[in-house]
């Protein structure tokens, strides 16, 4: 009992991973953290995630649910829509809500029939024949799953008239007519065997024969294909799945009153479902578990059991109210902008009203007069499109002259790197190779050509961090910070110095003017370089944020520390540094004490962030 509730503390711990165990979920969670383009594609994949979690973690399957449709409708994408759609009434009908899905299934048809999307029609009369069947409608049932199955017969739907066979096999075993669920279930099985992506379909249509054989009494023909399904199921990672193939085997053992055995299977199920991470299956295994000890009579295990699919229960229910309070505020924030919106119509349709009728007045009382407006409107009228016309000629020349200069700065980036840079780094090569060349007496000539080496490299390197802030795919703040975490991993990690470089998530999207960028990282630069040679320090944390409309650049380090009178006009870099600061009208206050370490903090103006707009598609069968 003590093992189980400590697993309740647990599981909350972990929900956020609850699908670690299942590679199709990961793979899509994955696909979305890489792909952030806000387009059709993520709508699809967020339909998939709802689809695949809606029996898993029902919490979590709202919020990609709403997210889908959000994107869905922002980019009128009617197919989309309609697959958001698929995704509530999946939702509402696994918490019982029949009418409000079939609701959206039969919204979904009508989008699919105007659209013309064959497959989609054939996924939503499947899915309602799921809902009567859940209502114990059977005929129904059948009727809309043989309308799908004769779309998916038209398409040569492999993979959808699996999914049909299994579903009329299902219905037919709930109905006692055991031989034609067989039949529908073998049929299923060769189709899917032969689909693509049967990973799903496959160890269902199993599960399913073994059902048909556990109703008949013919035990060892259902553990046989029972064993089928979970291994089927164990070789495409559907640990949803495997779940359910345990739970039937316990339900096979305990028909057989080999309870005993029950119990194991049941076990599997839930060490399963704990890997898993889903907190629906956990607790309907503990309600099995609890009517299990019962039946054998062990009351106090039985109560554990049901204490804990309470707890768990519980908390499913808290969860799905937090997200239905998300989905009103949605729907109100929506309903309070189209009644706005309303409210313009209706105010712009009294003011054409009302000029309509100062019209007429003024037509009937001076017809003069209004020919007279009418000239005097015309001629506004011209007035004003000329101006939007050098408005737009002007707003067109300043995009010109912005493509120019991008144009310009690249080209000087390329001549940097092409000629200067080149050349600068034959400089350093030749000064090497004529230093080989002299013999050991010249050393002040080896010398000297050891400073030409360096002050070439240097320059180079110099060169190559103005090429880099020129080209202006580097304009954004995230490239610039890119970069900086670049350097100050190469300076500080030979040197075994640890340090915490930290961004804040609010300077996502903004961009610094190409002067004020190569002058930032080159204080940056300046300040890390004096950490790792001069500050002796263990440590260097790095903090970049946005105080008051202003970027902030904060330093520090726990080194030796220096006095800053001291220092004074010793070239230790504060001096540029300060003067670079100067130019981009910020500020810089350097804190340091022998032995207390050092404090660099930067402020500069910030720019107006870039805007991002962004935002496909499977099917669920």
């Amino acid at each position: 009992m003590k093992i189980r509730l400590a697993f309740i503390a647990l599981f909350y711990t972990v929900s956020i991973g609850l699908t670690a165990q299942n590679r199709i979920v990961d793979s899509l969670r994955h696909w979305l953290a890489t792909h952030p383009v806000q387009d059709s594609a993520r709508v699809v994949t967020l339909h998939r995630l709802a689809y695949r979690l809606s029996e898993i973690d029902q919490t979590t399957a709202w919020r990609y649910a709403n997210e889908a449709n959000q994107l869905a409708k922002k980019l009128n994408n009617n197919t989309n829509i309609g697959q958001s759609f698929i995704n509530y009434a999946i939702l509402e009908s696994l918490e019982g809500n029949y009418a409000k899905g079939q609701e959206y299934y039969l919204t979904a048809l009508k989008i699919f029939e105007q659209t013309g999307w064959e497959r989609g029609k054939a996924i939503c009369l499947n899915n309602i024949a799921e809902n009567y069947k859940s209502m114990n409608q059977l005929d129904k049932a059948l009727d809309y799953t043989f309308r799908a199955l004769e779309l998916n017969k038209k398409k040569n739907e492999i993979r959808g008239m699996a999914v049909n066979h299994e579903q009329i096999g299902d219905l037919y075993r709930r109905m006692g007519r055991y031989e034609e669920s067989l039949k529908y279930l073998e049929q299923g099985l060769k189709l899917a065997e032969q689909a693509d992506q049967n990973y799903q379909i496959l160890p269902q249509v199993l599960l399913g024969i073994a059902r048909n054989y556990n109703d008949r009494r013919e035990f060892s023909t259902a553990l046989w294909y029972m064993r089928k399904a979970t291994q089927q199921s164990q070789q495409y990672g559907e640990k949803l799945l495997q779940i359910q193939c345990y739970e039937e085997s316990a339900k096979t053992f305990r028909l057989q009153q080999k309870l005993d055995s029950a119990k194991v299977y049941f076990q599997k199920a839930l060490d399963a479902a704990n890997q898993f991470g889903s907190i629906v299956e956990i607790a309907h295994i503990n309600r099995e578990m609890a009517e299990l000890e019962e039946m054998k009579g062990d009351y106090k295990e039985a109560l554990g059991y049901f204490q804990e699919y309470k707890t768990l229960s519980d908390s499913i229910e808290r969860k799905k109210n937090v997200v239905r309070a998300e989905l009103v505020e949605l729907k109100y924030t929506a309903f309070e902008k189209d009644k706005e919106n309303q409210r313009l119509k209706q105010i712009k349709a009294s003011q054409e009203a009302e000029l309509k009728s100062q019209t007429y007045w003024i037509i009937s009382l001076a017809s003069v007069i209004v020919m007279l407006m009418g000239v005097l409107s015309y001629a506004f009228y011209r007035n004003r499109l000329k101006q939007i016309r050098d408005a737009q000629k002007a707003q067109a020349e300043t995009i010109r002259q912005m493509q120019l200069s991008d144009r310009i700065r690249s080209q000087i980036a390329r001549d940097l790197h092409d000629d200067l840079g080149a050349t600068l780094s034959g400089v350093a090569m030749l000064s090497q190779a004529a230093k080989r060349q002299l013999k050991d007496k010249d050393e002040q000539l080896k010398e000297l050509l050891d400073l030409i080496s360096i002050n070439s490299q240097r320059t180079v390197s110099t060169i190559r961090d103005i090429i880099w802030t020129t080209r202006p795919m580097n304009d954004s703040l995230e490239s610039i910070t890119t970069k900086m975490k670049i350097f100050a991993s190469e300076m500080l990690e030979p040197k075994h110095i640890h340090y915490d470089f930290c961004i804040s998530e609010e300077l996502k999207g903004y961009k610094l003017p190409s002067n004020q960028q190569y002058n930032f990282y080159l204080i940056f630069k300046e300040a890390i370089n004096n950490a790792a040679k001069y500050a002796q320090a263990g440590n260097v944390w790095i903090k970049i944020c946005r105080k008051n409309q202003q970027l902030h650049l904060e330093i520090k380090d726990d080194g030796i520390g220096f006095d800053k009178e001291a220092v004074k006009g010793s070239g230790n870099g504060l001096f540029n540094m300060e003067k670079r600061v100067e130019e981009l009208d910020g500020s810089m206050v350097v804190q340091s004490a022998p032995n207390q370490g050092t404090i660099i903090e930067l402020t500069l103006p910030l720019a107006t962030p870039l805007v991002f707009t962004e935002r496909t598609f499977v099917e669920v069968g």
